[in-house]
């Protein structure tokens, strides 16, 4: 019976474009960016770390660079009302990988209370997604069992991290898509 919904956030309820920032550094600099990324989300550099950096590589400002990370995202506004929505029925959980102060940027206080009941940030733990270190304390965080738990995230990688551990899972593409996926799996469960 499930009993929780995990949701990623940037590609999910924040609509997500990385291109814009590969574009912003260049083809011959995109593993460089890869990696500036991975050691934001594991929280082994600060956001202002990440921007000073990025904009280095990319021979920008940091303003620059922070104004085309704010430009490429955007809230899901009817995935976000969905999932107040959703909260009176299911646990939900927000399990993102991303750099410190990003959340703050993202969703105010009012609005992580609103929607979630946790809210698991990569860099605040040392691990990022998919480690399965990660999910299992996710699931620890909301009380549940992994057969129990809906994971929606729109990286390949992190939904087979999930689907290992045993929870159902949604590839989040679009709102219509996702809406469909859920329908699915809990008609099947009723089954």
């Amino acid at each position: 019976m499930v009993k929780a919904l995990i949701f990623d956030c940037f590609g999910v309820l924040y609509w997500d474009d990385l291109n814009r920032m590969y574009d912003l550094v260049g083809v011959n600099n995109t593993q460089s960016l890869n990696d500036l990324m991975h050691a934001c989300d594991h929280g082994y550099i600060t956001g202002r770390d990440f921007l000073e950096q990025v904009a280095a590589l990319a021979g920008k400002t940091t303003e620059q660079v922070a104004v085309t990370m704010r430009d490429k995202q955007s809230p899901n506004e009817a995935l976000m009302s969905r999932v107040k929505e959703l909260k009176a029925s299911y646990k939900i959980g927000l399990l993102s990988n991303m750099g410190y102060d990003t959340l703050d940027e993202v969703f105010s206080e009012k609005q992580r209370k609103d929607m979630f009941d946790d809210v698991l940030i990569s860099s605040d733990v040392g691990l990022i997604k998919p480690s399965r270190d990660l999910y299992e304390l996710a699931l620890e965080r909301l009380g549940v069992a992994a057969d129990e738990v809906i994971f929606i995230d729109d990286r390949l990688p992190n939904v087979e991290g999930a689907e290992q551990l045993g929870m159902k899972t949604i590839l989040f593409t679009t709102n219509k898509q996702f809406e469909q996926e859920l329908a699915r799996i809990l008609e099947a469960e009723r089954a």
